[in-house]
């Protein structure tokens, strides 16, 4: 009995540390700039944009981002910015209140060199992908979490490649990005201007 005890014990040990796991937020460089992000190369012509990103969606219950199918979905409308809090709706642009998969993709334009500072607020996983660089992750299920300052190294001004992948499991949701140009503090959503998407 006492063995089965000590094994039970080990196995929530197990289950506890996995989930805690989970829940830590992850960046290309704990606790420092972040660096390396590719610029698009060619630089996407004016004419071959859209506004806002492109958005495709699966659906059903998962518990962590790594779990989303990194393929397109089903396409939805594009979504103008990231400024998602939804409550207990629809998600994102999607058709369903839960068990949504969002995978997004376009361009984010940093129209100055510099250190831009960069914020996430997500409910539930997010993984955020800049110039082919993880920015940040927090991939399980949580509540209502702002990440902490991002602080990305821009080398050359212009459009660089973004991909967001994120899922809603059950209740609310919520995506944000927040942004401050270099010289400033004061992060705000990241305004429409910043995304774009290749048009067809």
């Amino acid at each position: 009995m006492r063995k089965i005890l000590t094994m039970a014990a080990a196995i929530l040990a197990l289950v506890f540390a996995l989930g805690d796991a989970q829940a830590q937020p992850r960046r290309a460089a704990a606790g420092a700039e972040i660096k390396g992000l590719k610029i698009a190369d060619p630089q996407p012509a004016d004419a071959s944009l859209a506004p806002g990103l492109s958005v495709t969606y699966r659906y059903g219950i998962i518990n962590n981002v790594s779990e989303i199918n990194d393929t397109p979905g089903e396409v939805g409308a594009p979504l103008p910015q990231l400024n998602y809090n939804m409550g207990y709706g629809k998600v994102l642009t999607s058709r369903f209140d839960d068990g949504v998969q969002a995978r997004i993709i376009g361009f984010i334009k940093f129209d100055k060199p510099g250190q831009w500072k960069l914020a996430v607020k997500s409910n539930d996983g997010v993984r955020l992908e800049i110039g082919g660089k993880l920015v940040y992750e927090l991939p399980g299920v949580h509540s209502d979490t702002m990440s902490e300052v991002l602080v990305v190294s821009i080398e050359k001004a212009g459009w660089y490649p973004l991909k967001i992948l994120y899922f809603e499991k059950r209740e609310s949701a919520t995506l944000e990005l927040y942004s401050a140009p270099p010289g400033s503090d004061d992060l705000v959503i990241a305004p429409a201007t910043m995304f774009a998407y290749t048009k067809g």
